[in-house]
């Protein structure tokens, strides 16, 4: 896992590691495109073959050139291996929102669903009218990879936690 914020990512990770999962946190900056290729090569080095690939960045602030390289770096060895998801994250999720970022996730989803047709790579997209809580947003994306869904859309209700009685879903395969 990279970011920004190391700490957080690492106490996931150990938490995953925890349980059994290969999972690392390292440094990745995708506004920083220096950052991006060292990172590939650890994550390599340290658990081998990605099995998936979950972006928000790109979409809010200045990295999307960064977020497109990254997923040039694994993407490929994901259709090598004939599996994979690659799990997008709405910007209402984490933060701030556009119009033309919520546009520019679909276009993104499009072509990567018309580029994994027969590889064995899914594509799915996470998204919501309002900020969700990370350990929601994290269940969110598993839900998303294990059921296979390509779309997941939270409608938070405003209680504390989105997977809560309160939280509506509307799931497209």
């Amino acid at each position: 896992m990279g970011t920004r914020r190391i700490d957080i990512c690492e106490r996931f990770a150990a938490r995953l590691r925890s349980d059994g999962a290969a999972a690392f946190a390292a440094h990745l900056d995708l506004a920083d495109p220096p950052s991006i290729d060292p990172f590939v090569k650890s994550a390599d080095y340290l658990i081998g073959d990605v099995d998936v690939l979950i972006s928000a960045a790109g979409l809010v602030d200045a990295s999307w050139v960064g977020a497109q390289h990254l997923a040039a770096q694994i993407i490929p060895l994901m259709i090598e291996n004939g599996r994979g998801d690659v799990v997008l994250i709405s910007p209402e999720l984490v933060g701030a929102s556009t119009a033309s970022a919520d546009r520019m996730l679909q276009a993104w989803a499009a072509g990567l669903d018309a580029e994994f047709v027969g590889t064995g790579i899914r594509t799915s997209i996470v998204r919501s009218t309002g900020l969700v809580p990370p350990h929601d947003v994290a269940c969110l994306i598993v839900a998303a990879i294990s059921a296979q869904l390509q779309v997941v859309d939270v409608i938070p209700s405003g209680r504390e936690s989105a997977t809560s009685d309160g939280l509506t879903r509307e799931i497209r395969r």
